[in-house]
């Protein structure tokens, strides 16, 4: 179970960071590598592979949705822009939303405490 657990992490993490893209990426090449060496050559197939010119329709779709997903990501960010800083004066206090066109002016208090400890110090009722 721990095992599966793992992997699922990793898998999650390599979609996360756009591995998916460069699984159908490399295997449009591939398969371009495969069609085109076996029409013109081991060594013309491997040029018009990577050359950009001849893009299949796999490559073609892979462009289409990174573009789709960079714009997507883009455009939430834009919108959600917005800071959630905690300013902790001796203890927790509600959130404070910030937009980004307004930063803080200023910075919490968060000197030293000065009070001595209890002396004795506290013991632990059993």
């Amino acid at each position: 179970m721990r095992k599966a657990g793992i992997l699922f992490a990793i898998l999650a993490a390599c979609h996360l960071a756009g591995g998916h893209w460069v699984l159908w990426q490399g295997a449009a090449w591939a398969g371009m590598l495969v069609r085109y060496s076996q029409s013109y050559g081991m060594e013309t197939g491997l040029y018009m592979t990577f050359d950009g010119k001849h893009p299949c329709q796999i490559c073609k779709r892979v462009v289409k949705g990174k573009n789709k997903e960079e714009h997507s990501s883009r455009s939430e960010r834009s919108q959600e822009e917005i800071g959630l800083y905690f300013f902790a004066y001796g203890s927790l206090s509600s959130p404070l939303l910030l937009s980004a066109e307004r930063p803080v002016i200023g910075q919490p208090d968060l000197s030293i405490r000065t009070d001595r400890p209890l002396s004795p110090p506290p013991r632990p009722v059993a």
